[in-house]
């Protein structure tokens, strides 16, 4: 049985048996890898919260015969300051689903752990919904999905006049290109400016830009569509974010 280190940030954790836990771990340089934790959910378990989301940990794991196991954790980032609120560990699940949906077991992805590791910490600077923005369009980009901006997808003219969006057609068409997309719906220009925007901007300069609540939410549902779309799937964690959120309108608007 042989040993190896990783690096990584939890994605996911969930119960198997009576005492284990599956634990699905983003690691810098083996991609996303699900492993097991011996006794995880028994009271006096060595490892007591170091598995929780979204900690970013070191750990020493064993080969398997079907999946490997966990001997040895020690954490680099608790990110506690993003368990304490609704909204912080709202816009937390938000980004670690994302990454967890976009990405296939073992394949090396160090430039979405990376990307990652800077939108955790821009949600501990205090910037809410535009962190996750951000990452869902960055996170396009990397996995090979930029969605077209200034160019209809359709056709490839220049848009001009309404913008609108689908999720289906890859983005940006135009209006004469809308009808071949039912469900596609209209993006405001500062909607799009600001996905334009995002889709090459460094985490520096997201702390920097403050649009309008209503605009991050506009681009913030068309993005999750789009990755809805794209990575073949059903994102849980914004719907679930956003009742919960509902109650307290006085917070940041999430998608």
């Amino acid at each position: 049985m042989g040993l190896y280190k990783i690096e990584g940030i939890v994605l996911r954790r969930r119960a198997l048996g009576e005492a284990d836990r599956l634990v699905t771990v983003l690691s810098k340089d083996r991609g996303k890898i699900t492993v097991v934790a011996k006794g995880a959910r028994r009271p006096r378990s060595r490892f007591g919260g170091r598995l929780e989301p979204p900690t970013r940990l070191k750990a020493l794991l064993a080969e398997g015969r079907s999946l490997d196991i966990i001997s040895q954790v020690d954490v680099l980032d608790a990110y506690q300051g993003l368990r304490k609120g609704l909204a912080s560990m709202g816009l937390t699940n938000i980004v670690l689903e994302m990454a967890d949906r976009a990405l296939a077991d073992r394949h090396p992805h160090p430039e979405v752990y990376g990307l990652l590791t800077e939108a955790l910490a821009l949600l501990g600077t205090g910037v809410g919904e535009m962190a996750s923005v951000w990452f869902a369009a960055r996170l396009l980009v990397m996995t090979g999905h930029r969605p077209s901006v200034d160019q209809c997808t359709v056709c490839g003219r220049r848009i001009r006049g309404q913008t609108t969006w689908s999720a289906v057609l890859g983005g940006c068409v135009d209006s004469g290109c809308r009808g071949r997309d039912p469900q596609a719906m209209p993006l405001s220009p500062g909607a799009v400016a600001l996905l334009r925007f995002l889709l090459d901007a460094q985490s520096s300069a997201v702390r920097r830009a403050h649009p309008g609540p209503p605009t991050k939410a506009e681009l913030g549902r068309a993005l999750r569509v789009y990755a809805e779309v794209t990575w073949d799937t059903r994102l849980r964690a914004p719907a679930v974010v956003h009742r919960l959120l509902r109650t307290e309108e006085s917070r940041a608007v999430v998608y």
